[in-house]
């Protein structure tokens, strides 16, 4: 079969935000969703909503159920109702709670897009159905760019767009990445430009739905791109290749199965695709999970060569990276009181990874005790952002007692950036209220007037 590409065809998914945006808002959801859940729907919709809204400061109610429904929803699939009615936390949004790895969730969920898909009302996927729309789109994007990367070349977001994500025969599934480039290589060979055009609809449209999917490929830290070129991440190939092997398969879910012509099919098709989608991919979990150094050129020489992939390291390399900033901070003030600096995070109980020094003021040399919080993200927190931190009963002991001499760094490792962000005297500042401890874990000490053993028959 020839490729025909003159064939286009609008596949959209649910309209997002701007990067930066995407990436703040994540950690948001997530935490209030761990708060909340699992819950009745009416107690989600007003929990959720009034919880956003003191945290982002959004009065519109239209807006803060966008952010619900829309996004954490429909795009991250961050829930989903089950057969009770009852609203659970999904699993993906749970390893992102455990683990603080924002690009393994964005890894994760494109590993999970397909057309058609759920994300978009019944009525569209029924008209993606009539049109014979079955793909993996971004396991097919990212085969392409593999191919051309082996190459040396790079595909531009307006190639992948016309080419890819708005061609009908490829969403169809009716050709292969090999007849893709063959036309792209004689288009460019004989100077011809492609691009996706809708009559009396601005660029702005046209590529609506393109950057939204580049931009998760984005944040899952696999691509990056300039004015003119995709570029693959090369420190994520291990994804790259497990989501682009997949490229030729059917889309898991079939909504070929389902009459959508019957209303009680419909919901019922909808219900199943929110489950289904909540749940984790069938990648292996260090293909998803994200090493510091996939987004830093950093070495951290203590580290022993292809870990970083679970929490215990992503802590390690955050208390590392803050040790070498005290140690630079110390011995430029006050040398010698450089051998003062210690780590601590592998002796339990302390509440605190790092003792210092302040190095300021009269008090230069009264001890600095620092616990280090960190967290991966694509993009570095913006200057207006809220987050959430897990403290131990141990490490907010360490708060209390040594209330202005402890501090918490937050640690962001993002691509090409690493922020830090300081709270200093975070026991004070409860009692402020310019930041908030909520007491979430609850200890039961009991004795023998509590209950009785178990009797065995």
């Amino acid at each position: 079969m020839t490729y025909d590409h003159s064939k286009q065809y609008r596949c959209v998914i649910v309209r997002g935000k701007a990067l930066t945006d995407l990436d703040n808002l994540l950690p948001a959801y997530a935490n209030i969703l761990s708060e909340i859940c699992p819950c009745d729907n009416d107690t989600f919709k007003i929990e959720f909503n009034r919880r956003l809204s003191d945290s982002l400061s959004i009065q519109t109610k239209k807006t803060l159920d966008n952010h619900r429904t829309e996004i954490a929803g429909k795009l991250f699939g961050m829930y989903f109702e089950d057969q009770d009615g009852v609203i659970n936390i999904s699993d993906r949004t749970l390893k992102l709670l455990e683990d603080s790895d924002q690009p393994a969730f964005f890894k994760d969920l494109c590993a999970k897009y397909q057309f058609p898909s759920g994300m978009n009302k019944m009525h569209t996927v029924q008209e993606q159905v009539s049109h014979g729309i079955k793909i993996r789109q971004l396991s097919f994007v990212m085969k392409i760019l593999l191919e051309c990367n082996k190459l040396g070349n790079h595909l531009t977001k307006k190639e992948v767009g016309y080419y890819i994500l708005n061609s009908l025969e490829v969403l169809q599934g009716k050709t292969s990445p090999e007849e893709v480039l063959k036309q792209i290589s004689e288009d460019r060979k004989n100077n011809i430009i492609r691009e996706v055009n809708t009559p009396g609809k601005a660029s702005s449209y046209n590529y609506q739905h393109i950057n939204e999917q580049l931009n998760l490929l984005v944040l899952a830290n696999v691509i990056t791109f300039d004015d003119q070129n995709i570029y693959i991440n090369s420190k994520e190939m291990p994804y790259i290749e497990n989501l682009a092997s997949k490229y030729s398969l059917p889309p898991v879910f079939d909504f070929y199965s389902y009459n959508l012509s019957a209303l009680t099919i419909r919901n019922k098709a909808e219900l199943e695709w929110d489950q289904y989608f909540s749940k984790l991919s069938d990648l292996e979990v260090d293909v998803l999970n994200t090493s510091t150094e996939a987004l830093l050129n950093i070495d951290f020489p203590e580290a022993p060569q292809g870990r970083a992939f679970d929490t215990v390291a992503l802590g390690d390399d955050g208390e590392e990276h803050v040790y070498r900033i005290e140690r630079a901070r110390i011995e430029s003030r006050f040398p010698r009181l450089v051998n003062r600096i210690k780590k601590l995070g592998k002796i339990k109980g302390l509440g605190y990874d790092i003792q210092s020094v302040l190095g300021d003021g009269p008090n230069a040399d009264f001890a600095k005790y620092i616990e280090v919080k960190s967290t991966k993200r694509v993009t570095p927190p913006s200057d207006i952002f809220t987050d959430t931190i897990n403290l131990t009963r141990n490490e907010w002991i360490a708060a209390q007692q040594h209330k202005q001499n402890f501090y918490i760094y937050r640690v962001y490792f993002s691509q090409g950036e690493t922020k830090i962000f300081i709270i200093e005297n975070p026991y004070e500042q409860n009692e402020q209220g310019t930041l908030y401890a909520v007491p979430l874990n609850y200890r039961l000490d009991f004795d023998h007037n509590s209950g009785g053993f178990y009797a065995s028959a």
